[in-house]
């Protein structure tokens, strides 16, 4: 049985049906192509669908406990990074890109961070060097200044370190404490003080001048059977040290 295919004549016939029949049959193709076009997007989301994976959380792991679970989903590892973090043990993976829990396809690299443990430093040296200046510097350098102590040294100036605890080269962690001990410059000299009970005022101001020590408020009181003008009081006391500039008073008989 033979079929034929006709077409309904219009009014008019000729070119404006034939045109008609042109404006069908591209309408039914871009039909056909849009149905073609969703169903081909469809089936390879649905494949892309299959082949994505979750991806798991790895941020605590060592590498091998992070391949253990990245491994089996087709997830390949990337060490992207290596950094300092006291939190994290050396050698565990501190951060990683793709985040858990994200939806990737098999045969995604993963970058991770590796951590490498708390800092170490190493305590500077520290000794000839201002106290002052050394604070700013130990701040800088990850570490807290100490405790500082001073002590009197003919040779080195005032101000700088002359020892130090942690010693130098040791190894520290951040904000290890440096104690420092600070020299005060040369020790101040000191004499005995001498007797002064019994010696006339003129001759023990004579002396004050001669020796530099300073003079201090004189006092006057009764002393029956001391002469006028006998020194009866002192301060500092006899056999006392007595240092540069230091004050010295007296007590007089009237």
């Amino acid at each position: 049985m033979k079929y034929r295919i006709t077409f309904p004549s219009r009014p008019g016939g000729g070119a404006r049906g034939w045109g008609e029949v042109l404006l069908w049959l591209l309408g039914g193709g871009a039909l056909v192509l849009t149905v073609f076009g969703l169903t081909f997007y469809m089936a390879m989301k649905v494949e892309m669908r299959s082949t994505e994976v979750m991806v798991p959380e790895l941020t605590g792991l060592s590498m091998e406990e992070a391949n253990a679970k990245a491994s089996p989903l087709g997830l390949v590892l990337q060490v992207a990074d290596r950094r300092h973090d006291p939190r994290v043990a050396s050698g565990r993976v501190l951060q990683q890109q793709p985040a858990g829990g994200s939806r990737v396809r098999e045969g995604r690299k993963l970058k991770l961070v590796l951590s490498l443990g708390g800092r170490v430093l190493t305590v500077p040296d520290l000794v000839g060097e201002a106290d002052r200046a050394v604070e700013i510097r130990l701040r800088q350098d990850g570490f807290a200044p100490g405790d500082h102590a001073r002590v009197g040294s003919r040779d080195a100036p005032s101000g700088s370190i002359l020892a130090q605890v942690p010693p130098p080269g040791s190894p520290g962690v951040p904000n290890t404490r440096v104690h420092r001990l600070v020299s005060s410059g040369p020790p101040d000299l000191a004499w005995v003080m001498p007797d002064l009970i019994g010696r006339p005022r003129d001759q023990v101001e004579r002396w004050l001048e001669a020796t530099r020590f300073r003079r201090g408020p004189v006092r006057t009181i009764r002393a029956p059977g001391e002469p006028p003008g006998t020194v009866v009081g002192q301060l500092p006391l006899a056999g006392y040290p007595i240092r540069r500039n230091d004050i010295v008073e007296l007590t007089v008989a009237r």
